[in-house]
């Protein structure tokens, strides 16, 4: 099921999209959608900053005395690739709105036929985001995941407990470098000392001595290894 997140201050907006995206969804066979309507800018970087992740972000241009594209910003320094689409009355910020890779800008009123085609387009994007997945043998048996999703884990006598988003935590046999070396391949992630494996993605703040993730786990920096996970911080922002 793919998760939509729905940003727009006015209620009566975000009942009619939500209207829309469930009307879209039963006219694609077998496509499963789930809406989160948020009503403020604050009210979304909370729920990021809880660790929840979303496949596509359908955003109001005008969000109380925010501007969407700003949010848009943010969310793309977050690491998150997952697809855009805005909503507004007035096309006066596209321009700054295709400077976060915007899928699309619709202008309100909606024109069904256009939204269609704007969500299949960013359905067809989130898959693609979501082919970075990979598999992992846990005591449940093998297991898909997006590594977006991974917070982080961590080592226990032969297992690794990797902590999702949503606090949904597997436990894998393997080593932690078995387990480094697969996610590695996938980019943004960081080992700190010989416990951890840590998500960039999901980092909210490099301290003196932690990491402080979108969870609100912190995770020590092991002495001397500060200037180098802060670097990989740094550097994975700046690149997303």
């Amino acid at each position: 099921m793919m998760k939509i997140a729905l940003c727009d201050d006015e209620r009566k907006i975000l009942d009619d999209v939500s209207l829309r995206i469930k009307k879209y969804a039963e006219s694609r066979d077998c496509l499963e959608l789930e809406v989160f309507g948020f009503d403020s800018v604050k009210s979304i970087e909370d729920a990021l900053d809880e660790g929840k992740l979303f496949d596509v972000y359908i955003l109001d241009v005008y969000i109380g005395d925010e501007l969407g594209t700003t949010l848009a910003g943010k969310i793309r320094k977050r690491g998150i690739e997952s697809p855009i689409i805005f909503l507004t009355t007035s096309i006066e910020h596209a321009p700054e709105s295709f400077e976060t890779n915007t899928l699309r800008y619709l202008v309100k009123p909606l024109d069904n036929s256009k939204f269609c085609e704007a969500m299949d387009a960013a359905i067809l994007a989130a898959e693609k985001a979501g082919e970075k997945l990979i598999k992992l043998k846990t005591e449940n048996g093998v297991e898909s995941i997006n590594v977006n999703h991974i917070i982080y884990s961590e080592a226990h006598a032969h297992y690794q407990y990797v902590t999702l988003d949503g606090d949904k935590q597997l436990r894998v046999r393997m080593t932690v470098s078995e387990l480094y070396t697969l996610l590695a391949k996938n980019g943004g992630f960081v080992r700190s000392g010989s416990a951890y494996i840590i998500n960039l993605r999901n980092v909210r703040n490099v301290s003196t001595s932690e990491v402080h993730m979108c969870n609100n786990i912190t995770i020590p920096i092991p002495r001397g290894k500060h200037s180098e996970i802060k670097k990989a911080f740094w550097d994975f922002q700046y690149e997303g």
